[in-house]
């Protein structure tokens, strides 16, 4: 039996981040080469819905939106209402040639849609965008001290740390809705089929899974050109920096470095540290957020992508993006981003500020690029995919 119908699930049928980015991508794709595609969230944004996809949602907010705090946090943990509406939709389905594609749960559709789909016998594959299936606050990072954390997750080093970005009683909140994924739900050792986007992640995440889980690498996509020109980077005068602006981020160490060696950086984005670097920082450029044509704009004309990124992060796309245009980057040795680069290829991995600097004017001195992308194409992506559809309902 061969798959016919793929259902995608995601907190949001639109771009929201990254996962959001990757499932909506999935969708088309997928639709694009044949296959009968159904897409259930929880936020449903109607002008964003893609022509010959069929959208299930069950229109509610995000859960940390709700305006009654009780009911956000309650969907937050076991959404019921996403469960019922996940059962009558999967009651219209053969088992058989059916395989349930989870993206993103854990800001509005919570592991409810885990339950069910678990209880009705369906294959289901999670695509592991982040950390979630394991750490409270998704990401192994400890924000309090800006810096990974090494506890063991739910232990009790973890359940009395601090480590939230927001504050100790939203870590409670997260503990509470871990327990429930973990204990009732079942999700990280009864996952049968997961994908991982990175080496890194796999490594961190694996030992958390169930031991006899089917796991294979498929790398996300990205939308390049083969036959756009490549940008000549060492015309170009300025570093930048694309993303969050945020502790995680290391967006800290990307303007000391650019104000210490006295070039021009322009740090594309917004977040919660934006208003503090601009006051610190006033020599580099803070644009805010741009849409997606305006930050090529910004690759374009960049001589280096420094990607700081201080967690480890699962697959940034924003790396791939500027290297399939020809901008080379400098990319931190905590982030999965490092598997991208081979020294002198296509950038540098740096392991600190002062190896940074080493790095930028190492790479400064450097004219020619070899970008290779064939393995970040839709068609690879779109191929592995059914590949591993095939292979879970063959089992």
């Amino acid at each position: 039996m061969k798959v016919n119908n793929v259902i995608i699930v995601n907190d949001f049928n639109y771009i929201q981040g990254g996962a959001s980015k990757v499932a909506i991508d999935t969708a088309r794709l997928l639709k694009e080469a044949g296959l009968k595609v159904y897409f259930f969230s929880a936020v449903n944004k109607k002008d964003d819905e893609i022509e010959g996809i069929k959208y299930i949602t069950t229109n509610q907010q995000e859960a940390l939106k709700e305006k009654n705090k009780i009911k956000g946090m309650l969907n937050g943990i076991y959404n019921f209402k996403a469960k019922k509406e996940f059962k009558k939709l999967l009651q219209n389905f053969n088992k058989e040639n059916t395989i349930i594609h989870v993206h993103g749960w854990t800001k509005a559709l919570s592991s409810s849609v885990f339950d069910i789909a678990f209880k009705m016998n369906f294959k289901i594959v999670l695509t592991l965008h982040d950390y979630f299936t394991a750490c409270p606050n998704g990401g192994y990072f400890d924000y309090k001290e800006n810096k990974i954390c090494k506890r063991k997750p739910l232990s009790w080093q973890c359940i009395k740390c601090n480590c939230d970005s927001r504050n100790y009683a939203f870590k409670i909140y997260r503990i509470i809705r871990q327990f429930v994924q973990n204990k009732i739900v079942k999700l990280p050792t009864k996952l049968q089929y997961a994908i991982g986007i990175s080496d890194l992640s796999i490594n961190v995440l694996k030992p958390t899974l169930n031991p006899n889980i089917k796991l294979e690498k498929i790398y996300n996509p990205i939308e390049f050109d083969k036959n756009e020109e490549m940008v000549d980077a060492s015309k170009n005068e300025y570093y930048l920096y694309v993303g969050r602006i945020s502790k995680e981020k290391g967006v800290d160490i990307f303007c000391k470095a650019i104000t210490e060696l006295n070039l021009k950086g322009i740090a594309v984005g917004d977040g919660s540290e934006k208003e503090r670097l601009e006051k610190e920082y006033p020599n580099i450029e803070f644009t805010g957020w741009k849409n997606k044509e305006e930050v090529k704009k910004y690759m374009k004309n960049a001589r280096v992508l420094i990607f700081p990124s201080l967690w480890y992060e699962g697959a940034p796309l924003t790396p791939l993006e500027a290297m399939s245009i020809g901008i080379p980057c400098l990319i931190s040795e905590y982030c999965s981003g490092k598997e991208y680069i081979k020294d002198g290829e296509n950038g540098f991995v740096f392991s600190n500020l002062e190896d940074l600097e080493e790095k930028i004017l190492k790479l400064s001195n450097c004219k020619n690029f070899n970008m290779k992308m064939d393995m970040y194409s839709k068609n690879n992506y779109t191929e592995n995919l059914f590949k591993f559809y095939n292979n879970m309902l063959e089992e």
